[in-house]
């Protein structure tokens, strides 16, 4: 939590029938000017893609406006 890093969850309840979907459901604070830089970037085509490979995928990660994570 001290460098910045934002947890997120899925909701308590969802809204509409109870679903056994694979593709998971996080909520993070929505962007806004002003706000800190928070964001992963994924060499994936889709979400589904993303399910499949996992976070193996990522190439760069920023929070607070640094990039803290750069993949080669």
């Amino acid at each position: 939590r001290r460098c910045g890093l934002a947890f997120a969850a899925r909701p308590d309840r969802l809204p509409g029938p109870v679903s056994l979907s694979p593709v998971p459901l996080v909520l993070l604070p929505p962007l806004a000017v002003g706000a800190p830089a928070r964001f992963a970037v994924f060499d994936v085509a889709d979400r589904a893609e993303l399910v499949r490979r996992g976070a193996s995928t990522c190439v760069a990660t920023v929070i607070g406006g640094r990039l803290v994570y750069r993949g080669r």
